[in-house]
């Protein structure tokens, strides 16, 4: 079944899920984030097929958030680098990481923990403003159309919210 292309609703939700929402993406992305670069050490890492992974890496470099690289060419071996626009999804995938340990876990506890290179402390995915730096939470913000909005498919009803939250 081909895949639904989100590209023309007026939404970075979607947009963004064109590039980065199939099911295995985010897991090769936690492994480019780790340091794993070679195909067959992320395929065996995950235990995903080849052809998956290979339409994955392919949707990622096309959207330019990873770029390949031939490393042996006999037999031809790519590895896979996070570009800059690769890397500014660190924050998503922190805050996913986030959520799973809080309410995923189990009772163990969190399967991996993140250490900040700057203090050498446990620390967690969290998202703050920008301008006064306090935590963003779905009650401490509200919606309002921005420069790009317009009325179209996965819009028709969202735009009555944002302008009743003003």
């Amino acid at each position: 079944m081909a895949k639904a292309d989100l590209s023309e609703i007026v939404c970075s939700i979607a947009r963004t899920l064109d590039a980065v929402g199939e099911r295995w993406t985010p897991l090769i992305l936690r492994d480019l984030f780790v340091g794993m670069t070679r195909f067959e050490d992320i395929r065996r890492d995950l235990g995903v097929a080849s052809n998956v992974l290979a339409a994955r890496l392919e949707t990622l470099r096309a959207h330019g958030i990873v770029e390949s690289r031939v490393y042996q060419t006999n037999p031809v071996r790519r590895e896979y680098l996070l570009t800059e626009k690769g890397r500014d999804l660190y924050p998503v995938l922190a805050t996913l990481i986030a959520w799973g340990d809080k309410w995923s876990a189990g009772p163990e506890g969190p399967p991996v923990v993140s250490v900040h290179r700057g203090c050498g402390q446990r620390t967690s995915g969290v998202v703050v403003c920008e301008e006064c730096g306090e935590p963003l939470t779905a009650e401490t913000v509200y919606w309002q159309p921005g420069p790009g909005a317009r009325r179209g498919q996965g819009t028709m009803l969202v735009g009555d919210f944002i302008e009743a939250a003003e």
